[in-house]
């Protein structure tokens, strides 16, 4: 269940800000903003590919970009504060620090990532509400089948 949660938080990160292409190319044609304006970070064809399967409306893609926008500088600082407090808990778990040390930063760690958590979500909430009921069964559908393809990844050792 844990992994089934983290998968789903990873699409909603995905979806919710982490500076993924969140506009399909075809939208481009229409006067919207091109994938390589919105997502410059981390844009993978895969990804373009499920969000063009949406369908948005130009009117969306605003909606959607501007979510985007609103949320990503929070993200990005939550997601530094995760990192830095996770290689701090190695740096503990290496060296001669006792357990109560390790405990309280792996405590503070864990509530880091839930705060992260909480704000994918409120960023994919935000998101849901642009789209139309049959977007967001789409949406449901490919969440389930990219969750799917990452418990089958090797490299989902989460």
């Amino acid at each position: 269940m844990i992994g089934r949660s983290l998968g789903l938080l990873t699409v909603i990160s995905l979806v919710g800000g982490s500076g993924m292409a969140l506009i399909p190319s075809g939208m481009a044609e229409v006067g919207a903003t091109s994938v390589a304006q919105v997502g410059q970070r981390r844009s993978r064809p895969l990804q373009a590919d499920w969000l063009r399967s949406l369908n948005l409306t130009p009117d969306q893609v605003q909606q959607i970009q501007a979510i985007r926008n609103r949320y990503q500088a929070r993200l990005t600082a939550e997601r530094q504060a995760v990192r830095v407090a996770q290689q701090e808990l190695n740096q503990l778990m290496t060296g001669n620090a006792s357990p109560e040390q390790i405990r309280q930063k792996f405590e503070q760690l864990q509530g880091l990532k839930q705060k992260l958590g909480d704000t994918r979500m409120e960023s994919m909430l935000a998101i849901r509400n642009v789209l139309n009921p049959d977007q967001r069964q789409k949406l449901t559908e490919i969440i389930r089948q990219m969750g799917r393809n990452r418990d089958r990844s090797p490299s989902s050792g989460e």
